[in-house]
């Protein structure tokens, strides 16, 4: 049986930009779903329940005054490099640099999240904004699977999708099924992308066995962000 090589054709810098396109995607996608969560905490328990939500994804609260400072820069704010609007902002730097290998379509859903966040910042409703961004990302990866023809660079977006998930899901500490079921689906998509993965740490996660317990959840977390 041949083993499968990675395409000559990606470069470092373009690798580069794929795993932390799929990163910063995700990322948003799934903060914005967190902190809904948290608004609806904020409202109906705890008004300072922004200071745990941060503190779990080792980020500074102290930046902000109170939950309605922390409401909107958080979702808007283009000077603080932990907000969405940072965040999506990086993918979209990302997105225009490889628009002509995830394909100029893909590139626009990213583009139309972007704009949306922007609409949220003077719109009535912040959380209905948010909802249409998180459908737009939505888009983003189904697109991915649709034009995207180059399977590597398929998989080194969801290489960075899939670390990131894990990232936020170890620091959430959900669940341990959660997190050994997803990283099955990480390492499913680096066979083909060995040569541009960290191979000494891809190793070491293919041979970690019950990564989801509470003990192997801090080796985990710091070899899911050594892999690329």
């Amino acid at each position: 049986m041949k083993s499968m090589q990675v395409s000559t054709a990606i470069s470092a810098e373009q690798a580069d930009r794929l795993y932390w396109l799929g990163r910063y995607v995700e990322r948003v996608y799934s903060t914005l779903r967190l902190f809904n969560l948290s608004i609806d905490r904020m409202i109906d328990k705890d008004g300072e329940d922004y200071v745990e939500f941060c503190r779990r994804l080792a980020i500074p609260s102290d930046i902000y005054a109170d939950a309605d400072d922390f409401q909107s820069r958080y979702l808007f704010d283009p000077s603080n490099p932990d907000s969405i609007y940072s965040n999506l902002s990086r993918a979209y730097d990302n997105a225009i640099v490889l628009r002509n290998f995830i394909t100029t379509e893909t590139m626009a859903y990213i583009q139309l999240a972007l704009d949306r966040l922007e609409q949220g910042a003077v719109a009535d409703s912040a959380f209905l904004e948010t909802q249409r961004v998180a459908d737009w990302l939505l888009a983003f990866w189904g697109s991915v699977d649709d034009r995207v023809a180059d399977v590597e660079r398929r998989d080194l977006l969801k290489v960075g999708k899939y670390s990131e998930r894990l990232d936020l899901l170890i620091r959430l500490d959900v669940p341990e099924y959660a997190v050994d079921a997803l990283l099955p689906r990480l390492l499913s998509h680096t066979k083909r992308v060995e040569p541009l993965l960290n191979g000494e740490v891809l190793a070491q996660l293919r041979s970690l066995s019950e990564a989801g317990m509470e003990q192997n959840r801090a080796q985990l977390l710091k070899l899911v962000n050594l892999l690329h």
